[in-house]
């Protein structure tokens, strides 16, 4: 969510006046910030930790316009608003990789899924998943 509210500042500090000059990278990242999101949906493991990276990057990089630039506008404060909003969903994109959701996380194939170790439970779900369990495979008789 909070990349969401940082594209829609960065987008929305574009749209106001600055005051003497008004910058014209807001909407380029915007985009950024709407393309860290579907990137971590869309990755795990590292891949959503890079992703997280380049939302802190991208954070900065919309920053440091909006601290040094001249004028007191309005536009300014909303793409300081949009900066520490990205700065802090990297980060916690990157502390949090592990625990968040993956696209297509749930539906792996019936051989990746591992064993809980209780026999029944796994008979239970091996019976689920379709398999025989009055048919042995060759890992059942090594």
């Amino acid at each position: 969510m909070l990349l969401l509210a940082a594209a829609a500042a960065l987008w929305g500090s574009s749209r106001v006046s600055w005051g003497a000059d008004t910058p014209q990278y807001g909407t380029a990242l915007a985009f950024v910030a709407l393309a860290g999101f579907a990137g971590t949906v869309a990755v795990g493991g590292w891949g959503k930790r890079v992703v997280g990276g380049v939302v802190v990057l991208a954070g900065v990089l919309a920053g440091v316009p909006s601290v040094t630039a001249d004028g007191t506008g309005l536009g300014r404060w909303i793409a300081l608003l949009g900066a520490v909003l990205l700065v802090v969903a990297g980060f916690l994109v990157i502390r949090s990789a592990p625990r968040l959701p993956t696209l297509g996380a749930r539906y792996q194939s019936a051989n990746a899924r591992r064993r809980s170790g209780d026999p029944d439970k796994d008979l239970w779900d091996g019976l689920s998943h379709g398999e025989d369990p009055t048919v042995r495979d060759a890992e059942d008789e090594r």
